[in-house]
């Protein structure tokens, strides 16, 4: 059995280890000629390599007979201590959890040795020798910083996937109800509400006075942001999003949609079916019309004539922005959700292959590479100052990153799965987090505000577990005035003072 038949939420590294299962291995000096369960029970740890870094995993092996062991699993990585994940039954000297994988052991080293499968490390082939020994029990996770209360929040009855918005004045968030509402930056109370025909899973854009949301009903609309009017919508899908749910073994944890991105007298976007667009902003009808190989969630990100967006296809593409040909497609291995950043030359962007990239935008040439260990790297990448901030699935972490080098500034577990886009002044870093109940690592979801020199958190602000489902913040703040705003999972816009 996997992880996966207990629950597979998003960015779920750790969801495949499960059919990972360890090997065999007899007492030292001992070498017994046919495994037994008793010979190999007990603690192994392996210290995986990659990119200059190491991590530790560890497998217990506990006999229920002769041929089957209990396995637990540890990755300080992923927060997981002795997490039973299944029996394996031993066949010669291998231990297999499931068909096409085994631990083979060596009686020579008394080790137990595999190649990490791709489900549980997607694109580079890693290595694991298991030894005999524990992996260090992680401290418990807590975080500091001071409580937070809210300036004020708003109900909108619904819950909020998507990235809120704000300008001028107005915070604007969109619901799986299918309705946008503007709401009051100040005071927090509501000045309109717009509907559309599917979920809200993109932020709303604002433009020239207009604003402009795309919606999974497959429509793309262009109102007033004053007064939420309508003013056109057109098709840009050519059905609507289907998005299932975390725990069906067939979702794709397809969270988010893309959001407008307006220059060059155009708009851009990317859709559920697969394409990039670029419409006219006053009409809505289409300039040209980009193929990629699978749906395009992925915010586009305009530099000069160059458009660049990741896609389920596991490519970033450069677009030219006026004609929309192919300039060139580099393949990260893994798909591409996160909405690329461009930086002096650099388009910095994420990747399920638990890649952060800095690709150089006139080749397509990775310039550095930094790996977020067993986690995928959905959050949008916000550049400052020379510092890359992003958050991460899985691995629960806000890092901060030399923009040119990809150094490692710091890291901050921040006890959450941290999907959305930091927010980002000149001291403060901002980001939300989710969590899931009944998940097997311990989430505390919430709101933080994080000293940007250092990672230490000055304010946070936390959700209570639900008895079931996923909670807390999936999508990115925004700043208005002296205000963090954010939208959350139980339906409300909540607004923070920074």
């Amino acid at each position: 059995m996997t992880l996966s038949t207990i629950v597979r939420p998003a960015a779920v590294v750790f969801v495949t280890f499960v059919s990972l299962a360890p090997r065999p291995v007899p007492q030292p000096g001992t070498a017994p000629r046919t495994l037994t369960a008793a010979s190999i029970s007990g603690s192994w740890m392996a210290t995986l390599s990659h990119a200059d870094e190491t991590r530790p995993l560890g497998v217990t092996l506990e006999a229920v007979d002769d041929h089957t062991v209990s396995v637990k699993m540890s990755n300080p990585a992923l927060h997981i201590d002795d997490l039973p994940i299944g029996k394996a039954t031993i066949d010669g000297n291998a231990v297999s959890l499931g068909p096409g994988f085994a631990l083979q052991y060596d009686a020579t080293s008394d080790t137990l040795h595999c190649t990490l499968p791709a489900d549980l490390v997607p694109l580079y082939a890693i290595d694991a020798t298991f030894r005999r020994g524990h992996v260090p029990t992680e401290a418990a996770r807590s975080l500091a910083g001071d409580p937070a209360t809210p300036v004020w929040t708003f109900d909108a009855g619904a819950p909020i996937w998507a990235d809120v918005a704000a300008s001028h004045g107005l915070v604007y968030a969109g619901t799986d109800a299918g309705r946008l509402h503007a709401i009051d930056a100040v005071s927090g109370r509501e000045r309109w509400t717009f509907t559309t025909g599917g979920m809200i899973r993109s932020r709303a854009t604002i433009s020239d006075g207009a604003l402009y949301l795309q919606s999974d009903d497959g429509m793309l609309y262009r109102v007033d942001a004053s007064t939420g009017t309508l003013q056109w919508k057109v098709r840009v899908s050519e059905k609507p999003v289907e998005r299932l749910p975390p725990t069906n073994p067939k979702s794709r944890f397809n969270r988010f949609a893309s959001a407008v991105t307006t220059g060059r007298g155009h708009l851009y976007l990317g859709t559920g079916d697969g394409r990039v667009l670029a419409l006219d902003p006053a009409t809505g009808a289409r300039v040209w019309s980009f193929a990629a190989g699978d749906a395009v969630d992925s915010t586009p990100a305009l530099d000069g004539e160059r458009l660049y967006v990741g896609s389920f296809d596991r490519n970033v593409y450069a677009l030219n922005a006026d004609t929309g040909a192919l300039v060139w497609k580099h393949d990260t291995g893994g798909a591409v959700v996160s909405s690329p950043a461009i930086h002096q030359g650099h388009v910095i962007v994420g990747s399920r292959s638990y890649d952060l990239l800095a690709l150089d935008a006139r080749t397509g040439l990775p310039a550095w590479t930094r790996y977020i260990w067993f986690s995928w790297i959905e959050s949008p990448a916000t550049v400052r100052d020379g510092t890359v901030f992003v958050g991460s699935s899985d691995a629960a972490l806000l890092s901060a990153f030399d923009a040119a080098s990809g150094r490692s500034r710091w890291a901050l577990d921040v006890m959450g799965w941290a999907w959305g886009q930091p927010a980002v002044t000149d001291t403060r870093a901002y980001i939300g987090t989710a969590g899931m109940a009944k998940y097997p690592v311990r989430h505390q979801p919430g709101v933080l505000g994080v000293d940007r020199a250092t990672g230490r958190v000055v304010w946070r602000y936390q959700l209570q577990a639900p008895a079931d489902g996923t909670y807390g913040f999936p999508a990115s703040p925004a700043l208005i005035g002296d205000l963090v705003v954010i939208g959350g999972i139980d339906g409300k816009v909540y607004g923070f003072s920074q």
